[in-house]
Order: C-alpha cells, then structure tokens, then sequence
C-alpha cells in the first residue's frame, strides 16, 4: 500500500518496504528516499518528489 501527501511544490510518497514492487514504482516516478522507520509492525520507506 502506498500513502501520499502534497504541499506546494513536493509530493511525499510513504510504503512499506516489503513491497517491492511499490517501492520500484516509486523509483520510476523520480521519489528519492528521506528516510526509513519502523510502523505498523515493520519497516517503511519515506520518499519525496519535487
């Protein structure tokens, strides 16, 4: 699953890193990782776009 956010001017873009396929689509749409941290009982990737 993926969990999204917006402001003016960046989109920031949230899932689980497990879920390899979202994270490879993240990759494709130009989302740089900000960070990593555990939630929901495992880890989960931070990236934004801008």
């Amino acid at each position: 699953m993926l969990c999204c956010s917006t402001g003016p001017g960046w989109v920031s873009l949230a899932a689980r890193t497990a879920n390899v396929l979202s994270l490879r689509l993240a990759g494709k749409l130009g989302f740089a990782e900000v960070e990593r941290f555990e939630e929901w009982g495992g880890e989960q990737w931070k990236g934004t776009w801008a």
